[in-house]
């Protein structure tokens, strides 16, 4: 097991602009941390245990990635860049996990992100040789592994703020499950996101009018199931990285994955996506299309994450939902609804009908949260039924996006 005696253990996990907050809140879910370190893109936290490091790891479902964090800093340029890493991790950083891992002679490659997104690659060269230089300070020379390395450098830059650290994770934004996808398909992490930012409950009864190829639920479920989205595939790199230093047997893993394993609920259903199968005692999670084929890949991705038994999903046009489902019974209603600019005027009575069966469907204190690509035809064919109380803005890869959520007005309802 790979141990810093003494040491505390510098973790940061970076997201996706504007889900800071849906990473405080796993890092207290999964690790009761109350203090907890939120910047623009990164949230970091003190973890005395490399146990609760892999943990999080394994059971987050909000992070891009994970890094054990050496040092941070504001730079200018590259020299300034490459300057103040030499500095980080040697003179400012005594660092006994890099100097392990060094010493016993891994090989490497050097990683330079800007906004998690972009690869610099003539300045991640010379980031590697800023670190080949430190190994043999130690007396070790490294080795340069571009494809397979057992050692990934990681160095993160968000508005000239750089994070030098050690990637624990690898990537953890891709979903496994997600094989029947289509052209609005969310990525995990930010289906992940939204609910956090609207207060998902596993006690919510709750509704997406708007599936697609279920992304949203599926993860509801998987959450409110406390399932790993990795539960299928438990292969980190901080397993190497663990092998590396210390005489790990593959049964300690083994272990360590099956105690966290069997944390989760037992759903006690197989699921075959019909109503009458949908085991309610866990959560109540409806995703609903007017589209079949939407319906069918929703379906199956949740099958393959392993939570369809908890996830209803149902084939209901928009102007049915007041039939399909009875007067303020929703908790919340959770969407991606990409939305449109004010010339696209065909979509406006689909967007006041979702607005009008929302205000008939929703409790007294229920929200409507919508995530859209575009608000200003969605405000539009809301004013009839809800006002917008607040609006944040969000990222998901490289697009901005806007989540808004709304409240309702008393009005007396009309057939539309």
């Amino acid at each position: 097991m790979v141990t810093n005696a003494g040491s505390a253990i510098n973790v940061g996990i970076i997201v996706n602009k504007g889900f800071e907050k849906a990473a405080v809140v796993q890092v207290r879910d999964i690790l009761e941390h109350k203090s907890v370190k939120v910047e623009e893109t990164i949230v970091s936290f003190i973890a005395k245990e490399w146990s609760d490091v892999y943990r999080f790891i394994y059971k987050n479902q909000i992070a891009n990635r994970v890094i054990y964090l050496l040092c941070d800093f504001e730079y200018t340029d590259e020299d300034d860049l490459l300057e103040k890493i030499k500095k980080g991790i040697t003179e400012k950083n005594e660092d006994s996990f890099l100097k392990d891992l060094l010493t016993n002679g891994v090989d490497f490659r050097a990683s330079f992100k800007i906004d998690e997104h972009t690869d610099v690659t003539g300045t991640e060269a010379e980031i590697g040789g800023v670190l080949i230089e430190y190994a043999k300070i130690l007396g070790k020379d490294l080795k340069v592994n571009l494809k397979n390395p057992l050692l990934n450098f990681y160095v993160y830059s968000y508005n000239g703020h750089a994070y030098v650290g050690i990637d624990l994770s690898g990537e953890l934004s891709k979903r496994d499950y997600k094989i029947f996808n289509n052209a609005v398909s969310l990525k995990g992490t930010t289906a992940f996101g939204l609910l956090m930012l609207a207060g998902f409950k596993p006690k919510d009864n709750y509704l997406n009018p708007c599936c697609y190829s279920g992304t949203i639920e599926i993860e509801a479920a998987l959450y409110s199931a406390n399932l790993s989205h990795r539960f299928y595939n438990k292969s980190f790199p901080f397993m190497k990285l663990s092998s590396a230093i210390s005489n790990i047997a593959d049964s300690y893993w083994e272990n360590f994955f099956k105690k966290i394993d069997d944390e989760r609920i037992d759903t006690n259903v197989s699921g075959t996506g019909n109503a009458d199968k949908i085991n309610t005692s866990i959560c109540s999670i409806t995703g609903s299309d007017k589209l079949l084929s939407s319906i069918s890949a929703a379906t199956k991705n949740a099958k393959i994450a392993g939570v369809e038994s908890l996830i209803d999903f149902r084939r209901i046009d928009l102007d049915w939902m007041d039939i399909k489902f009875e007067e303020d019974s929703v908790d919340k209603i959770i969407s991606f609804i990409p939305g449109s600019s004010k010339h696209d005027k065909h979509l406006i009575k689909d967007f006041k009908q979702i607005f009008y069966q929302a205000e008939y469907i929703l409790k007294k204190s229920g929200k409507l949260v919508i995530l859209c690509l575009s608000k200003e035809l969605l405000l539009q064919s809301s004013s009839e039924y809800f006002d917008l109380d607040h609006e944040t803005s969000v990222h998901s890869g490289g697009q901005a996006m806007f989540v808004l959520f709304f409240k309702r007005k008393e009005i007396i309802r009309e057939k539309i």
